[in-house]
């Protein structure tokens, strides 16, 4: 038990007194000896062969499926009505004998894929944002979160990040009574993302000024929508960021170049997810996702690009070939050329979650990145938001900066819906709506597509596994 997991008994007077005293405690006892295992086996196994590393995988992978069957009823069930055993997957290839774990199977069969040897009494218990849905709840281990940081904080290295050193976070949901607050635990100056309001983007940039912290992390639409009123309001950026770790949604290639420009830094994007199954991070030298192959198994669907994946690091509620509905560009197993490392496979972008794809009449599906385009440089739009009904019928939702001139909206707006249909096709319905304001979720997370229509898709089943 860390220190922080036994402090959250306190009663919360105590508690606030402790966050100081907590934030002189040596980062060895602070961040646990679990995670310094893991930290310290990750940077030294990023440079092993790629014969080493598929021989750890088999090991990790060996050691999930015989628990799996001898304490998990779902698998268990599953294995026996394929007359199998653990012992019969004995490469990646045999993997594929087992089906893929889907959301709707993880919602049906909660119990049943509990580790029946594990006690969930103080365990904790995670959820996925719930962005498309009611959030799918999990549990996780004791040291799964340690494990976690610990992977995460490896892949920060790679443009000079350092456990405990200071940072700076613009994500999570809105508090709009408490906008900055500092974190002496975790020594994180947190931003509220309500940046509509000039004099809001001045009192932060001046925090952050003060506050000297060189990484800035955070959702990519937040980040980007920061940038973007910087650059709006014409304000002069005082500091020097080492970079900008973007995180929990797709990128999109505009955000990345806005953030840039506007911080003069690298923009270094991770993805990852609740459920904790593929965890992948950019290269220092380029913008290749690099999948960790220390944290689980990572499969891309030849025909849809999904990303599927088993993970290592939660055997309390174990996931094994589980559908992310992410999907990857075109995937490689090749070596990194640029850093050398044998992390695979590698792909250059998620494009997207499939549930947030677009459905055209005819069936097709394009992905947000390709719809994002139109986008790029719109000037009286300050939020916008695609929801898809049906294949033939899509509503465009749009929040004007203040003082925008109406005649210029209109235009504006007419020629998104020009450009939207060159991409979707002339066969579908665009209707616009000019609004105060679009709902973010609790999350904090946006959604600028909600489709129906991809999501009944993937729930009556995109393609037999």
């Amino acid at each position: 038990m860390t220190l922080k997991t036994f402090a959250k008994r306190f009663p919360e007077p105590l508690k606030q007194s402790l966050r100081y005293i907590y934030g002189f405690v040596p980062l060895s006892i602070r961040y646990g000896k679990v995670f310094w295992e893991t930290f310290n086996f990750l940077q030294e196994s990023q440079w092993w062969s790629r014969e080493k590393l598929e021989e750890y995988q088999m090991q990790q992978l060996s050691n999930l499926l015989h628990h799996a069957y001898k304490n998990v009823s779902y698998y268990r069930r599953v294995f026996d009505e394929r007359g199998l055993k653990p012992d019969d997957i004995q490469d990646f290839n045999d993997l594929r004998k087992l089906p893929y774990l889907a959301k709707n199977d993880l919602k049906k069969h909660f119990k049943e894929l509990l580790a029946e040897n594990m006690s969930l009494k103080n365990l904790p218990m995670s959820h996925t944002s719930g962005t498309s849905g009611k959030p799918l709840q999990f549990y996780e281990g004791r040291f799964t979160s340690q494990k976690e940081l610990a992977f995460i904080c490896h892949q920060w290295t790679r443009v000079g990040y350092k456990p405990g050193e200071p940072r700076i976070e613009l994500r999570g949901a809105i508090n709009r009574k408490n906008p900055v607050y500092y974190d002496p635990i975790s020594k994180i100056l947190r931003l509220s993302p309500i940046i509509e309001h000039k004099e809001t983007v001045h009192h932060y940039v001046d925090r952050m000024n003060s506050f000297g912290g060189k990484f800035l992390h955070g959702y990519p639409s937040a980040i980007a929508s920061f940038a973007y009123r910087i650059k709006k309001y014409g304000f002069a950026v005082p500091f020097r960021l080492k970079a900008v770790l973007f995180a929990s949604e797709a990128v999109y290639e505009w955000e990345r170049e806005l953030v840039q420009e506007v911080f003069g830094c690298r923009v270094f994007s991770h993805y990852g997810m609740a459920e904790k199954v593929v965890l992948a991070s950019e290269c220092e030298h380029s913008n290749y996702y690099h999948c960790l192959p220390q944290y689980g198994i990572t499969e891309i669907d030849p025909e849809t690009h999904e990303i599927i994946g088993t993970g290592f690091i939660n055997h309390v509620n174990p996931f094994i070939r589980y559908r992310t509905t992410d999907v990857a560009s075109t995937p490689t197993s090749s070596k990194c050329e640029n850093c050398e490392r044998n992390y695979y496979p590698l792909f250059m972008k998620v494009e997207g979650r499939l549930e947030d794809f677009i459905v055209t009449p005819e069936g097709a599906m394009i992905s947000p990145a390709v719809i994002t385009h139109p986008f790029k440089d719109i000037k009286t739009v300050k939020d916008v938001q695609l929801v898809q009904e049906s294949p033939d019928h899509i509503i465009l939702r749009a929040v004007a900066w203040k003082g925008s001139e109406p005649k210029t909206l209109r235009a504006e707006l007419d020629r998104l819906c020009r450009d939207l249909q060159q991409i979707i096709g002339i066969g579908v319905q665009i209707k616009v709506q000019v609004l105060e304001e679009i709902e973010r979720p609790k999350s904090g997370k946006f959604k600028w597509i909600q489709s129906k229509v991809s999501k009944d898709l993937l729930h009556n089943g995109l393609k037999d596994a």
